[in-house]
């Protein structure tokens, strides 16, 4: 009962006893009883009123209390979306900027009332990040490529048939969970999973889930060490294009894959110069590359061996145009796979043998930002049974001649950023093989033009065109042309 209702019920048996006792005088009470039972109500009153006040005390409390409550029940982990972590994606980064964002952690953003739920755990002090990005694209081509959404080669002609296609594909949307742990001494450890929809392999033309980061680190501000699928640390810089899945890969641009490893990397600064030292040990026959590469081959028991040293003076994102001033790279890779072959038809069971190959690449790279907003960067590349690396245009091993495919490669690209929303960039690539070694793919050569539009912080329009083409043994080769229109929504 609220004290409204007290009052006015108190002021009704007051009205009523006043009445009856002017009807009934003989029953009436004197002054004195009249004031005494006055106060009585009175007392009771404030006694009631007093009560109501401390039970709405009580509410207000056990509801602050249930909501102190309802995010330790449901986790410790905190879901945020900081535009440090969502512009992973970002079609303009390089890869040594990609490398940078796999071991930052953005700081959560405030809660509100309109804040997600945290996302379950069954381990304290973790923050897990959701992030990616929704991508469609439209590519209309003059000749027939492979994979037709985001192409690498131009197939031979075939008499009779339309060399045109055009796809519309959001294969290049992305997810991302990263992963910030506990801080244990100097290091903080963490990890990322981060993957597109791609099905299975680089060439596959289907959807799926295919998986670019899984790892987990732990890293200081001298040394970093991880474990998982990660970039190549052999030759990681790569060309600013609207279709970065292929970005030269297999025109010039080596190390632009995904392989599991274990990696450790030595940071020294001094002043705005920077040196990094990395090596790893990589699976010497990733399966996400090209499925023919495990077909008729394995490894050996020794894992690939890379190598990197880079210096960079200046710092990112310091000038419209966001690379450092200066970058100079030398990186490397040693390896070896043993491939199967039928060496007798007719023998039953001792009808196959195997011959070793050898793998190597050595790559020089560089980056210069001429002006605020000028800037060229490029890398050149010699090595031999780099399939798996992307280089000598897919090619490994020449299955008759059972010998390593020898070659080299480069790229060039030159960036001029009007502002920071708006920017356009040229370059061209070509992978070349050594024609002694017998390949298939002789050449293949890639020519692009594109430009960018961030026209929101999380959202960007781009539109590339490209020329492409690719030499096959017998004297056979194609060209043609490709026109990309990309939209993209970060989250």
């Amino acid at each position: 009962m609220n004290s409204a209702h007290s009052r006015s019920l108190l002021n009704a048996l007051l009205a009523v006893w006043l009445l009856w006792g002017s009807a009934a005088p003989t029953l009436a009470a004197d002054d004195a009883q009249i004031r005494q039972l006055k106060a009585l109500l009175e007392k009771q009153q404030a006694i009631i009123e007093s009560q109501g006040a401390r039970l709405e005390q009580q509410e207000r409390l056990l509801q602050r209390l249930a909501s102190k409550l309802e995010p330790v029940n449901a986790a410790p982990a905190i879901v945020t979306t900081p535009p440090a972590v969502a512009e992973v994606a970002s079609p303009a980064a390089t890869k040594d900027s990609t490398a940078a964002a796999e071991t930052t952690v953005a700081a959560p953003a405030p809660q509100n009332a309109m804040a997600p739920l945290p996302v379950g755990t069954r381990f304290s002090g973790l923050r897990v990040t959701l992030g990616g990005a929704l991508r469609t694209t439209v590519t209309t081509t003059t000749a027939r490529m492979t994979p037709d959404a985001t192409p690498f080669l131009v197939l031979p002609k075939v008499p009779g048939v339309p060399d045109g296609t055009t796809k519309i594909d959001a294969r290049l949307s992305s997810l991302l969970i990263n992963v910030q742990g506990v801080q244990v001494g100097e290091y903080q450890l963490g990890g990322m999973i981060y993957a597109y929809l791609f099905d299975g392999d680089l060439l596959s033309g289907k959807y799926g889930l295919y998986p670019g980061f899984a790892y987990v680190d732990a890293t200081s501000d001298k040394w970093r060490f991880a474990a998982g699928l990660q970039q190549d640390v052999f030759s990681p810089l790569m060309p600013t294009m609207v279709d970065r899945m292929s970005a030269f890969a297999g025109s010039g641009n080596v190390g632009n894959s995904f392989k599991p490893q274990i990696r450790a990397e030595r940071f020294f600064v001094n002043g705005d110069d920077r040196v990094v030292l990395q090596a790893a040990l990589a699976d010497a026959l990733p399966s996400n590359i090209k499925p023919e590469f495990t077909n008729s081959t394995e490894n050996t028991g020794v894992p690939n061996m890379e190598a990197r040293i880079a210096w960079t003076r200046g710092k990112e994102g310091e000038a419209t145009l966001p690379w450092a001033q200066y970058m100079l790279g030398l990186s490397g890779a040693r390896g070896e796979f043993r491939t199967i072959y039928d060496k007798d038809p007719a023998a039953a069971i001792t009808r196959y043998a195997a011959y070793q190959t050898d793998l190597y690449g050595v790559a020089l790279e560089a980056a210069w930002r001429i002006t605020d907003r000028l800037g060229i960067q490029g890398e050149y590349y010699r090595g031999e049974a780099l399939g798996a690396y992307l280089g000598t245009a897919f090619q490994t091993v020449n299955a008759t001649r059972r010998a390593p495919i020898a070659g080299e490669g480069y790229w060039a690209e030159v960036a001029w950023y009007w502002n920071k929303s708006l920017h356009q960039h040229v370059g061209y690539g070509a992978d070349r093989a050594d024609r002694a070694d017998g390949p298939i793919i002789l050449g293949n050569e890639t020519a692009f033009a594109n430009a960018f539009w961030d026209f929101g912080r999380m959202t960007t329009l781009g539109f590339e065109s490209t020329w492409r083409e690719t030499e096959y043994a017998g004297g056979v080769s194609n060209d043609g042309f490709a026109f990309m229109f990309s939209s993209e929504l970060r989250f």
